[in-house]
């Protein structure tokens, strides 16, 4: 009987791990332990951030003549910080296109926050351009006074039509005739020399600028940091389950054929409980299918797959919605650590995309775009 008894509480204990697999998640690892005279379960997760860890408790259980109870759990965050040069460009509008004035008008450092990525950007003085924001036609007048003299007499004939001014033609407009000298003839005196102050004029237009568009650019290098994932610790303690004595009976057929009865038949519908749930913890799914969130890296999960060693891809062709924009895959740690160094292959509506694995800790993430796969093969 106590051999019977070990083995069914073995199978409810193997029981115990698809149920657990499919009410929340499956441990990274499972320690049976007796620390310091304490008898203890010890499940660990590795999971991303936003995971309920109270989702990970389970309610008391048996194993191994032991009945285990929810002690606590803890928790390691796992941070990331990486960093990317950016460069940004920025536009001002002066009056006109003196350094002095645009400068100005430019920060010497900017801020920088994608939501994801932050930081501080300088200017980088070497980048300044500037143009004319428009154009506007300006109208205007030019003129020239020329002094003509000593003449002889007031005669419009020493005076010429035109003069030239900067390479421009003006033309006479008006003449001021002013007496310079005289002479005594008789009692009287009579004007003997002259001088004409001629003005000559022209009409101008020009084209000038409305306004100067100066851009800069500003680089820098941005971080993002945050959690990347969470290492939870569950605690079991398990306190000793004392069997009440067996009461003595007749034959084997006799007093104790029920209890033996009704303990074989609990054995064979154990064996057969925990036989399909050995068959589901062993096929259960160990890819999954994410697509972004609302917020930056927030991924939200579509879809769960299960993939063989053998066979080291899935196909995504049949998900409903099917997603368009960026698709991430996560191969969980026990795969990912034997495909390690292989190519892994999804099999999407556009495509076949193929990728090497590179890591097994936690697991294996990549991400790729459908859509830019699709212009490429086009």
């Amino acid at each position: 009987m106590k051999h019977l008894k070990a083995l069914a509480m073995t199978l409810l204990f193997l029981l115990a791990l698809p149920a657990n697999a499919f009410a929340a998640e499956v441990p990274d690892s499972l320690v049976v332990e007796n620390l310091n005279g304490q008898q203890r379960i010890v499940k660990t997760y590795e999971l991303p951030p936003g995971t309920d860890p109270e989702a990970l408790k389970e309610p008391s259980f048996e194993y191994d003549g032991f009945s285990y109870t929810w002690a606590y759990t803890t928790k390691e965050e796992h941070t990331f910080l990486e960093s990317k040069d950016m460069t940004e460009k920025v536009t001002v509008e002066t009056k006109s296109k003196n350094l002095d004035q645009i400068l100005e008008r430019l920060s010497s450092a900017i801020p920088y926050d994608d939501g994801a990525f932050s930081g501080e950007l300088a200017l980088d003085h070497t980048t300044i351009t500037t143009e004319a924001a428009g154009y506007t036609t300006k109208s205007g007048k030019v003129t020239a006074t020329k002094t003509i003299g000593p003449l002889d007499r007031n005669d419009m004939s020493y005076v010429p039509a035109t003069t030239v001014k900067n390479g421009r033609t003006l033309n006479l407009v008006n003449v001021e005739w002013q007496i310079i000298g005289t002479d005594l003839v008789g009692d009287v005196l009579a004007p003997s020399s002259y001088q004409a102050v001629a003005t000559y004029s022209a009409s101008t237009s020009s084209q000038v600028a409305t306004g100067y568009v100066s851009t800069a650019e500003y680089s820098g290098t941005v971080t993002a940091s945050g959690v990347e994932s969470i290492t939870y610790t569950v605690v079991y303690v398990g306190t000793e389950i004392v069997s009440e004595p067996v009461q003595q009976g007749g034959p084997l057929f006799g007093g104790n054929a029920a209890a033996i009865g009704g303990t074989l038949l609990v054995i064979v519908l154990l064996a057969a409980l925990a036989g399909g749930g050995i068959w589901l913890y062993l096929h259960r799914k160990n890819v999954y299918i994410y697509v972004p969130g609302d917020k930056p890296r927030d991924y939200k999960l579509i879809a769960k797959f299960r993939a063989e060693p053998q066979r080291p891809e899935v196909d995504i062709t049949g998900l409903d919605p099917y997603p368009e924009s960026i698709i991430a895959v996560e191969i969980k740690r026990p795969l990912a650590k034997k495909l390690l160094g292989q190519t892994f292959t999804v099999h999407h509506r556009s495509a076949d995309y193929a990728y090497t694995v590179l890591q097994d800790r936690p697991g294996d993430w990549h991400e790729f775009d459908p859509s830019e796969e699709k212009e490429e093969i086009t």
